[in-house]
């Protein structure tokens, strides 16, 4: 599989993009054409060579022709790297991301690539079970700005990553050499790097909203991240900084943010504010040190909890709602912990979005929604690695 997805030149490119889009998602032609951004004629002409050469299956369903991959061995891999826990996702390219095996583990980017990398690693291989040359693509998402020009951390470089960390080449590296102690040899699987909040955003408008043309995929968790996908493709930004929605000011003259700045949208609402304001209305060792346990003592009925959230909830709405007025989503999802608290967060939300948002931005099938995608930031990734994003200095897509 990794010999198929090898760039051919210019000649064949466009069979390439056919394939990888048909990886990502099976399609109708026309609905290919669109995602692939390749005119009805090449993807015809594609899908037929393809047919030929026994790699996908061609379905006539009324005037259109459903596009399928043929059964494969080839495995791709996505990868969420959180703070405090890590998702791995994969599957055969033929499958469905409802089929892909996951895994979740309580390793993070706070613990340091000497203790993530080999535990990712010790998994993946796990789940190529006894083919792990089988593994064909790989993406990784984290929490923090990724250049998309060099695939690395974009300065300043934050907690609880380190200047010099590079997250994708560490994956690669213990990855390969893990293989190679295997007695496997090159080529080795290149691993693919991006934000996590893009890869939700990806995922949501490759599974979920398909038809839209704007969806705006909101992260909050330990700090607060937006993907943004527009027409087909990623927003990223020159260096990568594009979405950085926990770091618009909210409070001038606020508290200090480890961005440099003071009074970002995160020291209010990130996770860590949020046990500093809910301090208070507990004692001793009832205490939440998470976010998820501030959350679960907030669903108990603990008052000074549930409006904490409430609040959170209405802050990150307004924020949202002003993104509504600058871009116009057709869909905007809101995902990671906050958004596991239900309506103890989401009223609040509403309220706040409709109380900033003006009302021609939030009609005609405008969408609210809570992530449904579960793992959704891993799949992803999953779908970064399938893509082989070719990044170009200058380019923000």
């Amino acid at each position: 599989m990794r010999d198929l997805l090898k760039d051919p030149g210019a000649k064949e490119h466009g069979k390439l993009r056919v394939l990888r889009t048909v990886m990502a998602r099976p399609g109708h032609q026309s609905e290919l054409a669109k995602r692939a951004e390749l005119s009805n004629a090449t993807v015809s002409d594609a899908v037929q060579a393809l047919r030929k050469a026994g790699i996908v299956t061609v379905l006539r369903t009324g005037r259109e022709s459903l596009v399928s991959l043929a059964p494969t061995e080839g495995l791709a891999v996505g990868v969420e790297l959180g703070y405090i826990k890590s998702i791995i996702v994969a599957r055969r390219f033929h499958l469905s991301h409802e089929q892909a095996r996951s895994e979740v583990l309580s390793v993070g980017a706070v613990d340091g690539p000497g203790v993530w990398v080999p535990r990712i690693v010790e998994r993946i291989v796990g789940l190529a079970g006894e083919q792990p040359l089988d593994i064909a693509t790989i993406g990784l998402g984290v929490p923090r700005m990724v250049d998309p020009r060099t695939l690395a951390l974009t300065p300043p470089v934050l907690p609880p990553w380190r200047e010099g960390d590079h997250p994708a080449a560490a994956l690669e590296a213990g990855l390969h050499a893990a293989l190679a102690a295997g007695g496997a040899r090159a080529p080795f699987p290149r691993v693919l790097l991006d934000n996590d909040a893009n890869l939700g955003a990806l995922a949501e408008s490759t599974y979920r909203h398909a038809g839209a043309e704007i969806v705006l995929f909101v992260k909050a968790s330990t700090g607060i991240g937006m993907g943004l996908f527009i027409g087909g493709k990623l927003l990223r930004g020159r260096a990568g900084v594009a979405g950085e929605l926990g770091h618009v000011v909210v409070e001038p003259g606020g508290a200090f943010c480890q961005c440099g700045g003071r009074g970002c949208l995160e020291t209010v609402i990130g996770s860590a504010a949020l046990l500093a304001q809910a301090e208070a209305g507990f004692a001793g060792q009832d205490r939440p040190r998470t976010l998820a346990e501030l959350i679960e003592a907030a669903r108990r009925g603990n008052a000074v909890g549930r409006r904490v959230l409430s609040e959170a909830g209405l802050n990150l709405g307004r924020a949202m709602g002003n993104l509504c007025n600058l871009i116009n989503p057709d869909v905007v999802v809101i995902g990671g912990t906050l958004a596991t608290a239900g309506e103890l967060v989401l009223e609040a939300c509403r309220e706040g979005l409709r109380g900033s948002a003006m009302a021609a931005a939030c009609r005609d099938g405008f969408q609210f929604v809570v992530h449904g995608l579960e793992h959704g930031v891993a799949h992803g990734a999953l779908l970064l690695g399938i893509a082989g994003t070719t990044y170009k200095a200058g380019s923000s897509n």
